[in-house]
């Protein structure tokens, strides 16, 4: 019974003395260094990435009166069965061997059959540094027949 008593005390002073270790961790302030280094200088904002714009057939054709260059991206067999008059043909597949014919200094004004293609060549054209990069919605299924 001594025995048990005696490991009870001893336990009791344990816990005790590790209680009172933990609340001087917890409310003992972090050591602070001697002379706080200077903070490193903020990285330069990066410059707006350009975005795409998407626009109507209305407004493709006056951006083309005005200078735009319309960019078909369906293949040469689509194109053959009629196409926006004044178009150039880039297919999408071609797009990364022919971005040289893609002019930097003209708002490119870019269509497929439907939508798909075209965005997909307007997000290579913006990673790759354009910044006039429009894409027609609805593609050529949403070309006004006169």
């Amino acid at each position: 019974m001594k025995n048990l008593l005696g490991i009870l005390f001893c336990a009791s002073v344990l816990l005790a003395g590790c209680n009172e270790a933990n609340a001087e961790k917890k409310t003992a302030p972090a050591p602070q260094p001697a002379a706080a280094a200077p903070a490193p200088a903020a990285p330069a904002p990066e410059a707006p990435k350009a975005q795409i714009t998407n626009i109507d057939w209305a407004k493709a054709l006056e951006m083309q009166q005005a200078g735009g260059v319309l960019i078909d991206v369906r293949t040469p067999g689509e194109v053959a069965e009629g196409t926006a008059p004044g178009s150039i043909n880039i297919p999408l597949q071609e797009a990364e061997q022919r971005l040289a014919e893609f002019p930097k200094d003209k708002d490119l004004l870019i269509f497929c059959r439907s939508g798909k293609r075209s965005m997909a060549v307007s997000n290579f054209l913006i990673q790759n540094g354009y910044e006039r990069v429009f894409n027609v919605v609805g593609g050529f299924l949403a070309f006004p027949k006169n």
